[in-house]
């Protein structure tokens, strides 16, 4: 006891590890297989008890495409979980070739399975609560969990928090939000809907006028109340009924889930006026308000749309879905310049020709740029990963440095996980070669991606 403040002691791990990934996330889950497959002594520190993050407890799929067709826009490490998925019935093309739908249960087994197949270790239910950071290195994360404060030692540390909790706890320079209101993005609830007759609800559709693209058991319904839509007149009709709100209706899109027959996968609703992504009390009304706004969007599914009638609420995502909050200051800033110019980059470890996509902010603080045409992609450097401040430190996924804008574009699964392969193979190279990871040339990186893919 101190200055009556009790200072609770910690214990050192008995392990030290070559590479720590802070996160097993959509990046993280890619970073720690990309770094025990390169042969490095790899741990994941996941607070939750399964790896995927919002792709698998915040149910995010089908998984959206980067737009690229072609060798330039894929991940080895991408291909290897969908590969395994297909394999085992939990992942599916649609008829259009997009190989994007997948089953977000399941994701959390395959993610695991591959990973200890490269001897990775795993600690589960454990939280970061800070970095001990010496002469411009971390030399361990301080965690948390059921044994108490452990403080674990590694070489190389990937951050993939989302919120870039490790690089701020260890004094990186972050931004927030829009660089002028430092709004973040609209957050959302995703939900799923089982027991529900997929045949009768694609002839209703079909019925009203809606476009089906799409064949059976794959289906795909969207709103938005900007849209004169057969589908949209009906949700219009729930909102003059009373059935539902205003907020609920904003936006509705729901997709088929494969190796889940009768089930339905929400992406929304999205949360209204709560746009800060890192207050917890924000957070906590997110998540409240969204279970709300659920509850009332089943009601009037049951009553407005056949094939629903003996429907239930399934789950609820474990997470709410944060589409943006931290994202640190690196050796370079990828900026919507960037995306405008179609930006190429020697050390480019990613590709993408996703639109700009934000959601929530008012139109006036949009800018508008000018979609991809088809051929048409930007590149993500390496030294968006790494920062002048922090020896051994990576990021990936969407807390990388970038502009709010450019964030929008590259947040996306196939693209986070492509930079998470890219820390990865970056993080297990530093250690075999003694290099520290912000001196590192990311043309090495690059290549050894390309030879992957060549594998």
């Amino acid at each position: 006891m101190e200055n009556g403040i009790y200072h609770k002691s910690y214990e050192i791990s008995k392990k030290s590890y070559d590479v720590i990934v802070i996160g097993g996330g959509t990046a993280g889950s890619a970073a720690a297989i990309a770094s025990a497959m390169e042969g490095a002594h790899t741990l994941i520190v996941e607070r939750n008890s399964y790896l995927g993050g919002s792709a698998s407890g915040g149910q995010v799929t089908p998984m959206m495409q980067n737009g690229i067709d072609g060798r330039i826009g894929r991940s080895y490490i991408n291909d290897v979980i969908m590969k395994k998925m297909a394999e085992e019935g939990y992942s599916a093309d649609d008829t259009y070739g997009n190989d994007g739908w997948f089953n977000t249960e399941m994701l959390k087994f395959t993610l695991e399975e591959i990973f200890t197949d490269y001897n990775g270790e795993i600690l589960y239910n454990t939280e970061l609560i800070d970095t001990v950071v010496e002469d411009g290195n971390i030399k361990g994360i301080l965690v948390h969990n059921k044994s108490g404060l452990s403080l674990i030692c590694g070489k190389i540390f990937i951050d993939c928090t989302g919120d870039a909790d490790a690089a701020y706890d260890a004094g990186v320079p972050c931004f927030t939000g829009e660089e002028i209101s430092h709004s973040n993005q609209a957050m959302s609830l995703r939900f799923m809907v089982g027991n529900i007759n997929i045949g009768k609800l694609k002839s209703y559709l079909k019925e009203i006028g809606e476009p089906d693209i799409l064949k059976y058991p794959f289906v795909e319904i969207a709103s938005l109340w900007e849209w004169e839509t057969p589908l949209s007149g009906v949700f219009k009709q729930g909102l003059k009924d009373h059935v539902i709100e205003f907020d609920d209706g904003r936006y509705v899109q729901a997709f088929s889930v494969p190796g889940m027959p009768g089930v339905m996968s929400f992406n929304c609703p999205e949360i209204p006026k709560i746009q800060d992504a890192l207050n917890p009390d924000s957070i906590s009304k997110a998540v409240i308000i969204g279970r709300k706004m659920i509850k009332r969007l089943h009601r009037f599914l049951k009553i407005s749309l056949p094939g629903f009638e003996e429907s239930f609420i399934m789950s609820v995502a474990e997470m709410p879905g944060i589409r943006e909050s931290r994202r640190i200051k690196g050796k370079y800033i990828l900026s919507e310049e960037d995306y405008a110019g179609r930006a190429k980059f020697d050390d480019a470890i990613a590709s993408t020709a996703y639109p700009i996509d934000i959601h929530g902010l008012m139109e006036e603080n949009k800018k508008k740029i000018a979609p991809m045409k088809k051929g048409e992609y930007f590149e993500i450097p390496y030294r968006c990963l790494v920062t002048e401040n922090i020896d051994n430190l990576l990021v990936a996924g969407r807390c990388i440095s970038s502009t709010f804008t450019a964030q929008s574009s590259v947040r996306i699964q196939p693209t986070c996980r492509a930079m998470g392969e890219a820390a990865g193979i970056a993080a297990s190279y530093c250690v075999r070669n003694r290099i520290k990871a912000n001196e590192l040339d990311g043309r090495i990186v690059k290549e050894r991606m390309l030879e992957r893919m060549e594998e």
